[in-house]
């Protein structure tokens, strides 16, 4: 780390990638577990590299200093692999920066998250600029965006294969080529429902009931569209759109168009970035839905979920999450009104979208204006 990266750090508060520390203590196995478990809250939360400096006083942030005998690279990298599963990839250094030494301990970011404590089997993470546990649901979704489970097609326990719809079954495989006699192994094959090894019963898979489900929502509470409408007073100021995914976004769109009829707005734009939302959100965070806001001059798209690769460098912004829900997706959307390819989003140079690392959110920002204005969306 060279001296001017030194400064920007110390010129930043604690966060979660960011710790500071008077002292390292190794000399217990209590210390040595505490040097573990920042190590790994750390490396488990969202963003890149993370930093622990000693030296500096954590409240005023002034440089103390260490004694350089006792800062061992050997030591703590050993502490480091041996106590964390996976082991997390640390660098160890000493900076001289005015007249002081400072130890830091570089936390880096890997595909392997979330990793664990070895003794303990705990995982954990940074909340702001302290170290807590993860929540069950933190874990899921830290895997799921490693590769390591796929939401869509986990078993829904309390669900039976009755709770799905023959008829939407049906015009699925219609649609996709498939034998239209339903039965226990085109379910299954497809994905549509999975069997518990323990058990031996079947029960449909996520990914089945959030598309061919009678009532989804008993189901997965979380999977609905909230619409705020600010705008259009002439229409309820709030609105739930439930069912199956093709069936909320029908609802949803209706809405929005309605509260929108005296405005300029890009309707097969907001058709595509809200199936994007619906599609690749995180359905592992069950406190949250995907919400709009209509504003006098923006609509806002938020889905659980933050973009994970690749943000700001394509028009396609979204992690492709869920992909199994995606490609079903296709086959029922036959008219392609919600992943219509059609449109092209360079067009729209006044959408915004903003990745919120913390929140695990990612948002849309489309602006719209009345319609005796002028529409601003539009590239000269």
């Amino acid at each position: 780390m060279d001296i001017q990266k030194l400064i920007q750090l110390l010129s930043k508060e604690e966060g979660p990638k960011l710790d500071f520390k008077l002292k390292l203590f190794t000399d217990t196995e209590s210390s040595k577990k505490e040097l573990s478990k920042d190590v790994c809250a750390i490396a488990n939360s969202r963003g890149g590299r993370g930093y622990i400096l000693f030296g500096i006083e954590d409240k005023t942030k002034r440089i103390v200093g260490i004694n350089k005998e006792e800062f061992d690279e050997e030591q703590i990298q050993q502490i480091v692999s041996t106590r964390t599963v996976p082991p997390v990839p640390i660098s160890v250094e000493i900076i001289n920066f005015q007249g002081k030494d400072i130890g830091i301990i570089t936390i880096y970011s890997t595909e392997q998250k979330p990793h664990q404590i070895r003794d303990t089997g705990s995982f954990y993470i940074r909340r702001g600029s302290t170290t807590d546990i993860m929540h069950k649901e933190e874990i899921a979704s830290m895997m799921q965006d490693n590769g390591l489970i796929t939401f869509e097609l986990l078993p829904v326990a309390k669900a039976a294969i009755k709770d799905l719809s023959e008829n939407k079954i049906k015009q699925f495989l219609l649609n996709s080529n498939l034998p239209i006699e339903i039965n226990k192994d085109i379910l299954s094959s497809t994905g549509i429902i999975t069997i518990d090894k323990e058990s031996g019963e079947y029960h449909p898979s996520c990914g089945g009931m959030l598309l061919f489900g009678k009532y989804p929502q008993n189901f997965l509470p979380f999977s609905l569209i909230k619409i705020h409408n600010n705008i259009n007073f002439s229409y309820p100021q709030n609105h739930i759109s439930i069912g199956t995914i093709i069936e909320m976004l029908d609802s949803a769109c209706e809405f929005i168009f309605d509260c929108l009829n005296e405005y300029h707005f890009p309707k097969e734009l907001i058709q595509n970035l809200l199936a994007k939302a619906v599609i690749y959100r995180d359905y592992f965070e069950i406190y949250n839905c995907v919400e709009v806001n209509l504003n006098k001059s923006s609509i806002e798209i938020i889905n659980p979920g933050f973009s994970t690769k690749g943000f700001g460098k394509s028009k396609d912004v979204y992690s492709k999450r869920n992909m199994w829900l995606y490609l079903k997706f296709l086959s029922i959307d036959i008219d392609k009104r919600y992943f219509n390819n059609q449109y092209n989003i360079k067009e729209y140079r006044s959408v915004k979208f903003y990745n919120i690392l913390s929140r695990n959110l990612f948002k849309a920002v489309i602006p719209i204006t009345k319609i005796k204005g002028i529409n601003p969306l539009k590239a000269d």
